[in-house]
């Protein structure tokens, strides 16, 4: 991979393929977390959950709004057909309208 020296991918040109491109291209930061950890399928939700975290707090931070913004994060967890999927929350902040935290409501 490219913790290793490989070459990043490119930015594909088929649509479909360009959401996996930028979900790889935000784990990059976390290639050395993944390939360290022991189980990397158990940790590679909670690399996508700060990923997603870094991605949300720019949105929210020029979100620029007159109210303010609740932010909900975890971990989806998908199971097989015929069970019930479970959301782990790992956060739950409260910002301003400028994107400043105010308040942890849950960590």
């Amino acid at each position: 991979g490219v913790l290793k020296g490989d070459d990043p991918a490119t930015l594909p040109g088929d649509v479909v393929d360009a959401q996996q491109y930028f979900v790889g291209k935000a784990l990059l930061p976390y290639a050395e977390q993944l390939e360290k950890a022991e189980d990397k399928m158990i940790e590679l939700p909670y690399a996508l959950y700060g990923a997603q975290t870094e991605l949300t707090k720019r949105i929210v931070e020029t979100s620029n709004t007159d109210g303010n913004v609740a932010v909900l994060g975890g971990i989806q967890i998908n199971t097989p057909p015929g069970f019930t999927d479970y959301f782990m929350p790992l956060s739950f902040d409260m910002h301003n309208g400028k994107g400043e935290l105010q308040k942890q409501l849950w960590s």
